[in-house]
């Protein structure tokens, strides 16, 4: 129950206000007939229920709520409130009368919570009857001035939801007796309305989310095509400077001396970096966004092969320990994972005698694999920075600085994650996982 103010000082009119609740159940206990007004009550009640069952859109709820109860007062004026979404003010949403022209609110009003009669329902979630608005300094005037004004919170579980309010322009025009009824009303509509506006929001987010997710999918393939065509009129140029610098050094072999040789080869490193390195951003942008094809893969023979691709220096020993059985994942994505891991352990490795060791565990729904190094190792406050696009902790001719953001990406894609263990002078261990 929502607590009523304390600090307000109660005059007669909100006495009487208050005690409506009590009314409704001195009647429903003491009375064996119905009077007439009472007949008219439980039908209005009834047809409204019966209006709005099954119905899903909030706004057909509240404008058949609004008709009916227009009908039952023999008013021009009722209009139904929501909260917004910021709690911070109140809207209307359906009405009847001279406010509305083909089902459409003229001004839509909004009212802060705590201002006006409504607002201050809204914010006490007690009922006002005023019998003369000329006398309450907290009328608003909308369309025209009304003298009458009921009005209703909407209350689902403690919370105002709405109000519903209704208007005359003759003075003491509602009775007590349309106030209980109202009170009902509000009782009868509260949860569905509120499902109702729930189901709206929804199918509001995720309209939302699909018109986003459809606006990325297109940003990717633009830059995925972008950055193909970016690579192919950058390697071009690249080629032809590198055939052009061969040519001069052939051509004038007996006449450059020993730096300017030296200049010259470093100049064609230089080259080749630059070509990795649109390799590499090529490859990072290629990676297709949730997109696998799993197959049973034979992990031991897939290790093997990338281990005869990269061409492992001979001070360099890779041991293959436990692997699984069957590994049933994305052949290529985990083959990129493992390559880039294994070519920076070995890029990283400043020891006359380099070890890497690759182990599995298996978890109860995931795969997880360590590839362990005895290289320089990397420093604690490094650890997240490594994975991002172009970063490199020692910067050589061999790395890029997008192998590990490529891992990362990949590894994201197969529902894993990925961490690291690390001693500087030590080496490292990486670990990471990937969905069963």
């Amino acid at each position: 129950m929502i607590k009523k103010n304390t600090n307000r000082i109660i005059d007669n009119e909100e006495q009487i206000r208050i005690n409506a609740y009590k009314i409704l159940k001195e009647k429903s206990s003491c009375h064996t007939l119905y009077s007439k007004s009472e007949i008219e009550s439980d039908y209005v009640i009834n047809t409204i229920a019966k209006s709005i069952l099954g119905k899903t859109n909030y706004y057909d709820i509240a404008w058949e709520v609004v008709v009916n109860i227009s009908y039952y007062l023999k008013c021009e004026d009722c209009v139904i409130y929501l909260i917004k979404e910021d709690g911070k003010s109140i809207e209307q949403l359906a009405a009847f009368g001279n406010k509305v022209n083909d089902k459409k609110i003229i001004n839509q009003l909004v009212i802060p919570i705590g201002e006006g009669i409504v607002g201050t329902v809204a914010m006490t979630g007690i009922p006002e009857l005023i019998h003369d608005t000329s006398k309450d300094e907290r009328y608003i005037e909308d369309i025209e001035f009304n003298y009458s004004e009921i009005v209703v919170p909407i209350v689902v579980n403690g919370q105002v939801i709405g109000i519903i309010d209704s208007e005359h322009k003759e003075k003491n025009y509602y009775t007590y007796d349309n106030l209980l009824t109202l009170m009902n009303i509000s009782r009868v509509i509260a949860k569905q309305l509120n499902n109702a506006v729930r189901l709206e929001k929804k199918i509001e987010t995720e309209r939302i989310y699909k018109q986003l997710n459809s606006q990325l999918k297109n940003k990717n393939k633009s830059l995925e095509e972008y950055a193909h065509i970016v690579s192919h009129d950058l390697k071009s140029p690249l080629r032809n400077i590198s055939t052009l610098i061969e040519w001069v050094k052939e051509d004038n072999i007996n006449k450059l001396d020993k730096t300017t040789l030296g200049n010259i080869q470093q100049i064609g490193l230089s080259l080749e970096h630059m070509e990795q390195l649109i390799n590499d951003v090529l490859e990072y942008s290629s990676i297709e966004q949730n997109i696998t094809k799993r197959s049973l893969i034979n992990i031991d023979k897939l290790l093997n092969n990338i281990i005869e691709v990269i061409n492992v220096p001979k001070n360099i020993i890779i041991k293959i320990e436990k692997m699984p059985n069957r590994l049933y994942a994305d052949k290529t994505k985990i083959k990129q994972v493992f390559q880039n891991l294994i070519t920076n352990a070995i890029k990283y490795n400043d020891k006359e005698v380099g070890c890497i060791t690759i182990n599995y565990t298996e978890l109860e729904n995931e795969h997880q694999f360590t590839i362990a190094d005895n290289g320089i190792g990397i420093d604690k406050r490094y650890f997240n920075k490594i994975f991002n696009a172009f970063q490199s902790l020692k910067k050589t001719q061999k790395s890029t600085g997008i192998g590990l953001s490529i891992v990362k990406k990949v590894i994201k894609i197969l529902k894993g994650k990925i961490w690291l263990e690390s001693e500087i002078g030590k080496g490292t261990t990486f670990y990471f996982t990937i969905s069963k």
